[in-house]
């Protein structure tokens, strides 16, 4: 009796141990495809190092680009406004793609793949905030425009508590057209880890794609991709593009005829210097935004979304381009504006006083376009 109870107990002990081995194999072979399906859409010889300086690179940027456009003498102009919420903006794009990418290349840690939840919202943020950005310098450049043309619409528009209703109703309008996303994206799956003596494990995991039905795949791979082309880039660059022009032509051929020659009162010539300096710098916004977001226009449209493990270095030079646009935004519209350099160096104490206050003289008319 003594010698079955033994043997029985030994038996025991040896089933424990296979099915613990069988457990720690499966769930060695899982997260190593699951590391492998993490690297199949990028090439993480370029993500892995890129993503740790853009990050960088666009926190202390974005920071600083909110911090100055915060300060009260900018932050009563509705562009520096904009310019404010556009950097915080580009700040939760940069910690939502490029934080989630750091955790899935060095720690093999994938935020969406820990509950439904997090993949829903984690994929809803990321799409809501990077159509934003592209809306908020759209806006800017209609605000623009609407300043150096429209007086009685100025009135209304380019005022600081006309950019927070603005911003606002973008807010919800974006969040509406992705709402799809917190409804349909992703789905939970139940797998067998392991089977032994009719003794089944099962493991819930997380499927975090758009591919959870025919009818919602079908949504997601024609019209959505349409539509979020048309959103985040061709739309907001062909507006930037008239607002532009308008300014342009607005500055550079009817300046003695507008209302800006009444206002500005023998400060013609400084004032076209400064009007040429908001032109120059919305033609290289312009320019650098379809420069950088120009890829991924190029990949949505003749890339097959369940193809795309076959364009890895493509896909990745993509990210790089798209993420350096959020990351390097403050140097297009904050460095190359005179009223952001003399407000920084304000803050950093080493600009002169009296000068400062002359030269915000000098653009105070045109703070309310943007430089």
């Amino acid at each position: 009796m003594s010698f079955n109870s033994t043997s029985s107990s030994y038996l025991q002990e040896n089933l424990i141990h296979s099915i613990l081995t069988t457990i720690s194999t499966n769930l060695t072979t899982l997260l190593t495809q699951t590391a492998f399906s993490i690297s199949d859409i990028y090439d993480p010889r370029i993500t892995r190092p890129f993503a740790l300086i853009c990050l960088f690179i666009g926190s202390i940027g974005n920071s600083i680009s909110f911090i100055v456009f915060t300060q009260k003498q900018l932050r009563r102009h509705s562009t520096f406004r904009y310019l404010a919420y556009l950097s915080i903006v580009d700040l939760i794009v940069l910690y939502l793609g490029l934080g989630n990418i750091i955790l899935r290349d060095y720690f093999l840690f994938d935020i969406r793949e820990q509950n439904l939840f997090l993949c829903k919202f984690h994929t809803f943020l990321t799409y809501v905030t990077t159509h934003l950005s592209s809306w908020i310098l759209t806006i800017v450049s209609i605000d623009r425009a609407i300043a150096c043309t429209i007086v009685q619409l100025d009135k209304r528009f380019s005022r600081p508590k006309s950019a927070d209703r603005i911003f606002l109703a973008m807010c919800i309008t974006i969040s509406l057209i992705n709402s799809h996303i917190l409804l349909f994206m992703g789905s939970k799956q139940q797998i067998i880890i392991s089977s032994i003596n009719n003794i089944s494990l099962y493991k819930d995991i997380i499927i975090c794609t758009h591919n959870t039905s025919e009818i919602y795949f079908q949504f997601f791979e024609k019209p959505y991709s349409i539509i979020d082309l048309f959103s985040y880039v061709l739309i907001p660059f062909v507006i930037m593009t008239i607002c532009a022009g308008i300014i342009a032509y607005r500055l550079f051929f009817s300046l003695s005829n507008t209302t800006m020659n009444k206002r500005i009162k023998g400060k013609t010539s400084k004032g076209t210097r400064r009007a040429k300096q908001i032109s120059y710098m919305l033609f290289i916004l312009n320019l650098v935004f379809i420069i950088l977001l120009a890829p991924i226009v190029i990949g949505q449209l003749f890339q097959d979304l369940n193809q795309e493990h076959h364009y890895r270095l493509f896909n990745s030079i993509t990210l790089l381009l798209s993420y350096s646009n959020h990351a390097l935004n403050f140097v297009l519209y904050g460095v190359a504006s005179p009223q952001f350099r003399l407000t920084l160096k304000q803050l950093l104490g080493i600009s002169n006083n009296y000068i400062t206050r002359r030269r915000a003289q000098t653009v105070g008319f045109f703070t309310s376009t943007g430089v």
